[in-house]
């Protein structure tokens, strides 16, 4: 899996692009740009590539910065269990367009709307937001609706314009 956070600066404040997720797991939540992973292709390429199908934005992989990861745990449902590697980019062409599985829109940073999110992006996605680099490991309470443990660390190298994604499997 992967995430792909696109921000822009505006007259309002620094927005991110985000989604209303229409079909699939998650759907009813404002979510990150994104999604699996195909056999063969690397998470910066299925970033790329899930940009595309969701939004109808390119974006150039070397313009996409290594963000981290954030692993989550959903006990009561251990098939739900993933690995999501996370992107942030401030360059792409194209016009928004929605796709039968995401309604993207553009949201403030200063007030995201995590109220309509997953209850664990309140807790990680700030730091990804303000150009850090991080890894996380997310708990689910039995409902997993609630998160129950969260284990954060802020990595040292912070992401810059000089330290774009590597490829990675």
């Amino acid at each position: 899996m992967c995430l792909v956070f696109l921000l822009r600066d505006t007259a309002r404040g620094q927005e991110v692009l985000l989604g209303l997720k229409r079909r699939g797991f998650g759907t009813g939540r404002i979510v990150g740009i994104g999604g699996h992973v195909e056999p063969g292709e690397s998470d910066l390429a299925a970033g790329v590539r899930e940009t595309f199908e969701e939004t109808g934005l390119h974006v150039i992989p070397t313009q996409l910065y290594d963000a981290g990861r954030v692993t989550f745990h959903f006990p009561s449902t251990p098939e739900s269990d993933m690995s999501v590697a996370l992107y942030r980019g401030t360059t792409w062409t194209g016009e928004i367009v929605a796709s039968d599985e995401l309604d993207p829109e553009w949201h403030p940073v200063a007030g995201l709307p995590t109220a309509a999110m997953w209850d664990d992006s309140r807790i990680w996605l700030p730091h990804v937001l303000r150009g850090e680099r991080i890894t996380a490991d997310i708990t689910y309470d039995a409902t997993g609706t609630v998160v129950a443990d969260v284990r954060l660390t802020v990595l040292a190298q912070p992401v810059t314009q000089e330290s774009p994604a590597r490829h990675r499997s």
